[in-house]
């Protein structure tokens, strides 16, 4: 090995390129194995259950806008915002703050919208900063 050692790096970089290769192909038959056997497990979940039934498509604009069964139709976003700020008027809220309370983390553009909509309309004050309050109706 002393007397070429070119010869030798050169040998094992092969060797290494060949391992690498085999790896690779160890790995997508794994994968491919991992899901036969989750095939396999909803097949039997079916045979046990039956096949679920196929999700239906989402209703058009229409039909979701229409009061639900029995006349119940869900707060809007602006109510539920004005419900949660009336409970602790002095308190000052930021839009992030918001959505995490009314569990939409992801919807913060809308809550922000919706606040500001409402600051607009005078059911809430913008404040510096950003900042919301509610706006106490005057009697």
């Amino acid at each position: 090995m002393s007397g070429n050692p070119d010869k030798y790096i050169q040998l094992a970089e092969e060797r290494k390129e060949m391992l690498q290769r085999d790896a690779h192909k160890v790995r997508v038959e794994l994968a491919y194995l991992r899901r036969l056997k989750e095939f396999k497990e909803t097949q039997g979940q079916w045979q046990v259950s039956g096949i679920p039934e196929q999700r239906q498509p989402a209703p058009p604009r229409e039909e979701a806008e229409a009061p639900a069964a029995g006349g119940f139709q869900p707060p809007t976003r602006k109510m539920r915002i004005l419900r949660l700020m009336s409970q602790d008027p002095q308190r000052q809220w930021k839009a992030l703050e918001m959505a995490h309370a009314l569990n939409e983390p992801a919807k913060i553009k809308s809550v922000r919208v919706a606040m500001d909509e409402q600051a607009k309309a005078g059911d809430l004050i913008k404040l510096p900063n950003a900042f919301y309050k509610y706006a106490t109706p005057q009697t």
